[in-house]
């Protein structure tokens, strides 16, 4: 019996080029980053300084000139029908909170969730998978990782570089 692993990973999941263009903005000066206070809806375990994010794609229509540039190209390759939401998340390195609450992105069978990782360092993404398996994704730049949107997961927060920057794809 072959038993169909819920979760996928790609290394080099971009050509050099998009990486390279998408990181250089992603860490440049003309991103509009915003605050936000909860790492998770519970909040149970909040990073004490919040993250920061960006969103390109939310409340079904893009949220950014630069969508169809730096985004649609991903979606194509990642076979996305519908997008739900695509962001990306920034998050300093934090002394004080070791890892974010278990959340689940979206409740729906058909909705995805991919992480695209911009930096190699410690942190971690643990998918829980049927409440059995707790399965460790590295942060490797240029890494993806695609699950079931409903599957949960949290954080483990980075403490070897100053921040931490992913893109997070919700999409059917």
């Amino acid at each position: 019996m072959i038993i169909k692993q819920p979760y996928t990973i790609h290394e080099n999941f971009l050509s050099k080029q998009n990486y390279s263009e998408l990181k250089e903005f992603l860490y440049g000066q003309q991103i509009s980053w915003y605050h936000r206070t909860y790492d998770s809806p519970k909040n149970l375990l909040a990073n004490k300084n919040g993250f920061f994010s960006f969103c390109w794609y939310n409340d079904m229509r893009p949220d950014h000139p630069l969508f169809d540039k730096h985004i649609l190209p991903i979606l194509n390759q990642l076979n996305a029908f519908i997008p739900v939401q695509v962001r990306a998340n920034l998050v300093h390195r934090d002394v004080d909170t070791k890892e974010s609450d278990w959340h689940n992105d979206y409740y729906k069978d058909e909705v995805k969730t991919a992480i695209l990782y911009f930096t190699t360092c410690n942190a971690k993404t643990l998918l829980n998978i049927d409440e059995k398996e707790i399965v460790p994704i590295d942060s490797i730049e240029n890494r993806i990782v695609i699950f079931p949107s409903k599957t949960k997961h949290k954080v483990i927060y980075q403490t070897d570089v100053h921040k931490r920057i992913v893109i997070n794809f919700n999409f059917i």
